[in-house]
């Protein structure tokens, strides 16, 4: 099955903004080198300057985001090299995240984060892109390729890893705004670091929507509060986060009704909606054991509570509770001249999952426990040495309950548990200060989800675990005005997790035959004048059937060419223009 899109957007927008320029680093009078070594969380698991594993991560700076004048985390990503997105209703709400040539399983494939903490789900449901606000947001992320070894299960495609806003010196700022279709939104904010070390930061964001669709109302209300502690040798925190969001959904249309109304709502589907309320917290800190030896792990949860009618207004109630805790130490150790760096941890996962609805219920109990551990060796002064190792075991308790084998109900209960061992290697050599070329090679998995094990065809079948290989290597140059990375990469996968129309009666989850996804990213950033950025960001992913019935047939919903430009000019200290134009197509 092939797809057939291509859309192109202009956006033009002034964005009121705070941005400063980064300061360059002069190493003579002939030459002056800017630094392109923020700080990055998403290599190792601990913020460290630059990138110093054979990874290829693209960072969207919160000065880019005020640039931008983006409201939605969509928004940010939509064009990044190496990402597709899907939204479903166009405002935001429901949109699904594609690193690496996923169609409709995209969302338990590409494994998205905010400081750490896990926004997948162990069911079907795509993690919700609105459940952080971009108010709260410092950077994001984005690992391009599978990192399996730190992250664990999903992480197969990429990893996207939402960082919010650290407390700063006193901040107050209220914002608020009108658009098109009755949007508008308000947002409140304060923040400050005391000098004993002591910060609180506290937002509030209220967003609200008629949009393009009719009954596509979207209303949505989100608290956050962050108390945390600083010393000179360690920090502790905690936060908690309320997200309250009322979607009416008008459902998909066929041709007909296409031509009749773009906006139109399907048919006998007025009365469909999704409602949600989840809270998150998490509580953490890190301190240094010693000068050399530091100490890191987070508690976290979240609860969610969903109802909706769908489908000719088909009531369900969704239930989910995840806790998890993920301790961690990193240090290092002489080897002769050189200091191997180490990292040890531990991932502890626990997910209570319930769907009730006329057309079967289900209940999940999931335990997840995983070691991991990565080390990095500089050989000498131009070359790098990474590998990693993570063992994960799950243990899976699945009660499902089908009306449809009426007068009895049907009750099936799989019990089903499986352990993963996967590995990295990598090779950084960076010859120069401008210049640095990286390939890495590491094992992948994926657990069946909740929702793709009561959904089989039969009752007693098995789904297996998804395994592969991904490889990606990659050169970047830079100097002070001018930042190009070209990145290939190959994804091969065996059992892949998906589902297929044309298995069992109403269609089912299945493994498929092995897949395999090649392509390359070409990322260009150019900054011609001080207060001027440009940038342009090219995809090319073929996803196909490597073997079996459908051998050589693409995968659908995967864009084969993907083109974003982007341009900014801050123009006057608090003001900038922004404008892109993207294009997709098969």
């Amino acid at each position: 099955m092939n797809i057939h899109t291509s859309f192109l957007t202009l956006v033009g927008l002034v964005a009121l903004t705070s941005a400063s320029a980064e300061e360059p680093i002069c190493a003579n009078n002939q030459e002056c080198i800017k630094s392109y070594s923020p700080l990055i969380v998403s290599a190792t698991r601990w913020e460290t300057a630059g990138i110093p594993t054979a990874s290829s991560i693209t960072v969207i700076t919160h000065d880019q985001i005020i640039k931008s004048g983006a409201t939605r985390i969509t928004d940010l990503l939509r064009g990044q090299g190496g990402v597709q997105t899907q939204d479903l209703y166009g405002d935001g709400s429901r949109t699904i995240v594609s690193m690496r040539g996923f169609g409709e399983n995209a969302g338990s494939n590409t494994l998205i984060l905010v400081d750490g903490r896990r926004l997948n789900n162990t069911d079907l449901k795509a993690p919700d892109l609105g459940f952080i606000s971009v108010k709260d947001i410092e950077r994001i992320e984005i690992v391009q390729g599978s990192a399996a070894v730190l992250f664990g299960d999903q992480a197969v495609g990429g990893v996207i890893n939402i960082i919010t806003r650290k407390t700063g010196s006193l901040e107050i700022a209220a914002e608020a705004g009108y658009g098109s279709y009755g949007h508008n939104f308000q947002i409140a904010k304060i923040s400050n670091r005391f000098k004993n070390g002591a910060g609180v930061r506290v937002s509030a964001e209220r967003r609200q929507s008629d949009n393009f669709r009719n009954h596509n109302d979207f209303n949505y209300d989100n608290l956050f509060a962050n108390l945390g502690y600083e010393w000179d040798r360690g920090n502790v925190f905690a936060e908690l986060l309320h997200v309250h969001e009322d979607l009416e959904t008008p459902g998909a249309l066929f041709r007909e009704n296409l031509a009749v109304s773009r906006t139109g709502v399907r048919p006998l589907g007025a009365m469909d909606f999704n409602d949600s309320t989840s809270d998150a917290g998490r509580l953490g800190g890190s301190f240094f054991i010693t000068p050399g030896w530091e100490f890191a792990a987070e508690y976290t949860y979240r609860n969610e509570d969903v109802n909706g009618c769908l489908i000719f207004c088909t009531v369900f109630e969704q239930h989910r509770l995840a806790r998890a805790f993920n301790p961690r130490i990193r240090g290092n150790i002489l080897i002769g001249d050189k200091n191997l760096q180490m990292i040890l941890g531990s991932d502890i996962e626990n997910t209570d999952y319930k769907l009730n609805s006329p057309v079967g219920d289900t209940v999940n109990n999931q335990d997840m426990y995983a070691v991991y551990g990565l080390v990095t060796l500089p050989v000498n002064n131009q070359i790098t040495l990474t590998g990693g190792i993570r063992y994960a075991r799950l243990e899976n308790d699945n009660f499902k309950r089908d009306p449809f084998t009426a007068p009895f109900p049907l009750l099936t209960r799989k019990k089903n548990s499986d352990d993963q061992t996967v590995y990295s290697i990598g090779f950084v050599y960076t010859p120069t200060h401008s210049w640095r070329i990286f390939l890495k090679g590491e094992t992948v998995f994926r657990f069946p989800l909740a929702d793709e094990l009561s959904g089989t065809a039969l009752p007693s079948d098995v789904l297996e675990t998804q395994t592969g290989e991904s490889y990606e290597t990659g050169v970047e140059w830079h100097n002070y005005l001018t930042h190009v990375r070209v990145t290939g990469f190959k994804l091969d996968l065996n059992d892949e997790i998906a589902f297929d129309p044309t298995a069992g009666f109403f269609g089912a989850n299945v493994n498929f035959d092995p897949t395999v996804r090649t392509g390359a990213i070409v990322e260009v950033n150019l900054t011609p004048a001080e207060q001027v950025d440009i940038g342009a960001q090219y995809t090319y992913t073929d996803a196909s059937f490597d073997r079996g019935a459908f051998s050589g047939n693409r995968i659908p919903f995967v864009a084969r060419h993907q083109l974003h430009l982007n341009a900014s000019w801050q123009f006057r200290q608090n003001w900038s223009l922004f404008g892109e134009m993207f294009i997709i197509s098969d």
